[in-house]
Formats: structure tokens, C-alpha cells, sequence
């Protein structure tokens, strides 16, 4: 079975129950979650802790940067960084949504999330999970 093991996610949502259960439902899947409440503090995170290997994050939150902002500026210190949008529909959304390797719109299940994340970090997922057998 492929697990989370050795995969470290930041999930950047400012309301808290959205970013909570997301967390906890990656967190049972095995992956090591990391909490930003918005994406300035999202972005310190991704350029001080180099085992993040993948962002989902919202657009639209408090702040000087929303979702997309963040992602431009985390790939150029970090331009293999693997990202996850998620939002309800805005027109940035649509015009911006290819920015991320998917684009999620809400309100989704936390089954769809898990099959996105494992599909987007398939290779490394099974290469971790090589190395353990």
C-alpha cells in the first residue's frame, strides 16, 4: 500500500476549519502536514523548510498575497515544488488557475483531494515507499 511516509505537505487556508480538516485527512493518509493561515506566512515557511514537496493553498486570503502570488514567488527559490490550488470561482481563478499543477474547485471531498495528491506525487510516493520494503 502507498502511503504519505516522508512527504511533507503545507496546507495555507485562512479559515480554520477548512485547513483543519484538510490537515487531518492528509495526516491519517501519512503524510507530515504543515498549518499557514495565509500566504505570507506560507511563503516563509516554503523558503525556510526545504522538505516541503507539496502546497495546497487557497487564493483568496488576508494579506499581501493571495494563492497565485505565493506560488509564483515560491517557485523561484523553489521551482520543483509540486502545488495545489483550491478555491470557489473568481475570475483570477480562471484566468490564473494553470499557475499550480491542479486546480481545485470548492466545495470537493477529501477523497477527491487524496487522489489528487497521490496522482500529482505518485513517483516520489512509490519511491519512498521502495525504500521501506
Amino acid at each position: 500500500m502507498i502511503t504519505g511516509y516522508g512527504i511533507t505537505i503545507l496546507v495555507v487556508d485562512d479559515e480554520d476549519r477548512i485547513r483543519t480538516m484538510i490537515a487531518e485527512h492528509l495526516d491519517e493518509c501519512g503524510f507530515k502536514v504543515l498549518l499557514a493561515r495565509n500566504a505570507d506566512d506560507a511563503l516563509l515557511a516554503v523558503n525556510d523548510l526545504p522538505e516541503i514537496d507539496l502546497v495546497i493553498t487557497d487564493v483568496k486570503m488576508p494579506g499581501t498575497l493571495n494563492g497565485f502570488d505565493f506560488i509564483e514567488r515560491a517557485y523561484v527559490t523553489r521551482p520543483r515544488l509540486q502545488t495545489i490550488v483550491m478555491s470557489g470561482f473568481t475570475e483570477e481563478a480562471e484566468t490564473r488557475r494553470n499557475v499550480a499543477h491542479r486546480f481545485l474547485k470548492k466545495p470537493f471531498t477529501m477523497t477527491f483531494l487524496e487522489s489528487e495528491v497521490y496522482d500529482l506525487l505518485k513517483s516520489k510516493l512509490i519511491g519512498a515507499n521502495t525504500l521501506d520494503n
